[in-house]
């Protein structure tokens, strides 16, 4: 009986270990979570302010434009037009450059938070798995242990024993002790 005792003790303290293990483990990946979270709302936040300046050159580009137009109408100003279409241009290629740069910094923070979300997944499916195990442990003792003794580890002994069953008694709890 004290070994199932001793049994019991280890199995639980390991659990608890588990248990904090997981809670550790959940946390940091709590935290990268929410890291991962404020990442995509920076992002969310710069791919939005970079639409508001590109709506904001669409429209000087589309004046750029309508000026262009006239100015190639007129002969004199042919040159002139040129020049101003070439800065529409040069405003266009900044642009477009600055378009790509947030949008590989945009793949890139998606690719570290895929990799975040997958270790996540990972934590999760320990937990569930730990958790699952426990279960299955609780289910299984309780199931192999009689109905009078799942509190109580210790067997009842009768007062009217003489002293000559004691000895006997001893004898049988000795050999119980020796097999186990």
């Amino acid at each position: 009986m004290e070994v199932i005792a001793w049994s019991a003790a280890v199995a639980a303290g390991a659990f608890v270990l588990l248990a904090i293990g997981m809670l550790i483990a959940l946390r940091s990946a709590l935290g990268r979570l929410a890291r991962a979270q404020a990442s995509a709302e920076a992002m969310q936040r710069d791919v939005h302010k970079l639409a508001q300046e590109l709506s904001g050159l669409a429209a000087p580009a589309e004046a750029t434009i309508r000026e262009a137009h006239k100015h190639l109408q007129s002969a004199g100003r042919l040159f002139e037009a040129a020049g101003q279409v070439g800065a529409a241009i040069a405003h266009t290629t900044s642009a477009v450059e600055r378009v790509s740069s947030v949008l590989s910094e945009s793949a890139e923070r998606h690719a570290n938070r895929a990799a975040t979300k997958r270790q996540v997944e990972e934590a999760l499916e320990w937990a569930e798995l730990g958790m699952a195990a426990w279960q299955l442990w609780q289910t299984s003792r309780k199931a192999a242990a009689p109905a009078g003794t799942v509190h109580d580890p210790k067997p009842e002994r009768k007062p009217e024993s003489s002293g000559r069953d004691e000895g006997h008694a001893k004898n049988e709890g000795s050999d119980d002790n020796v097999n186990t």
